[in-house]
């Protein structure tokens, strides 16, 4: 198996995932493997995969806890516990990987760990938006939603303003004892991985988009036009938000001040909601 494990959460994604898993097997880098776990899909999913599994032998691992519907953030928290390579990606079911994703990101993060050989590390990278039948919405995630990558150094930022999609994330073996378990299947697991990995360790961004961040109707989490109606929903939900960030806050083993968090989140719902998107 590769010194690269790359962690994919399915879910009745037949659409999609064959485009998916071509263009990761379409990679320019090549040491690599693939550790899946479906949710208890009702359609061609498993088959779909049982085909690449058949066509890419000893590439694909199929992980059955004989679990279903315990969603994606404890999905990913399961393939992360039984990971085993020393460096981990995230994967989304309806993306399609541009071609050097793995290559440019290792040799970002290769730099990082000579700096910080012990720590806890992470890249992240931006991303293209792209309709159903990928053509480009916005050339930029972080632009178009109006993101301020440069908050990753503060844990409590990052609680209150989630800058990081975890498909474009990779993490070190290192990292496994901090961010594990997730605590609750309510929470963001890219947001709760960012924030303990900026407590304990060191993230670093890196402006280049590595994948095409597919948008249609199905999205588990995708993107939103920042704006009036955005924030407006927002605030229509605030029994599901506060739900969210007390299970981020309260799961943590570092503490945080609430008064800090509450400031970085209005302080940012202003900045975003009044700054213009850089096309």
């Amino acid at each position: 198996m590769g010194n690269v494990e790359i962690l994919l959460a399915t879910y009745n994604g037949e659409n999609y995932l064959r485009a998916q898993l071509d263009s990761i097997f379409n990679q320019t880098y090549q040491d690599f493997s693939l550790s899946v776990r479906d949710d208890g899909s009702t359609d061609q999913t498993v088959q779909i995969l049982n085909e690449y599994s058949s066509k890419y032998p000893g590439k694909i691992k199929i992980l059955d806890d004989h679990l279903e519907h315990r969603g994606a953030t404890l999905s990913f928290g399961y393939l992360i516990e039984h990971s085993t390579s020393e460096y981990i990606m995230l994967c989304d079911q309806d993306d399609v990987w541009l071609s050097k994703k793995i290559e440019i990101t290792l040799e970002r993060f290769n730099q990082l760990e000579k700096e910080y050989p012990r720590l806890p590390l992470m890249v992240f990278t931006d991303l293209k938006e792209v309709d159903e039948n990928l053509n480009v919405i916005h050339e930029s995630f972080i632009n178009s939603q109006k993101l301020f990558p440069e908050i990753i150094t503060s844990p409590v930022k990052v609680l209150a303003l989630n800058v990081v999609a975890g498909c474009t994330m990779m993490i070190n073996k290192t990292a496994k004892q901090f961010i594990l378990p997730i605590p609750v299947p309510n929470i963001i697991h890219d947001q709760w991985i960012a924030a303990n990995i900026s407590h304990f360790g060191k993230i670093t961004y890196l402006p280049v988009a590595t994948l095409l961040y597919r948008q249609h109707n199905f999205n588990a989490v995708g993107s939103n036009r920042i704006g009036f109606k955005y924030f407006f929903n927002k605030l229509l939900k605030p029994s599901k938000q506060f739900k969210i960030y007390r299970g981020l806050i309260s799961n943590l083993e570092f503490r945080v001040s609430f008064v800090s968090f509450f400031y970085y989140k209005i302080y940012f719902t202003i900045k975003r909601f009044t700054i213009k998107p850089i096309s």
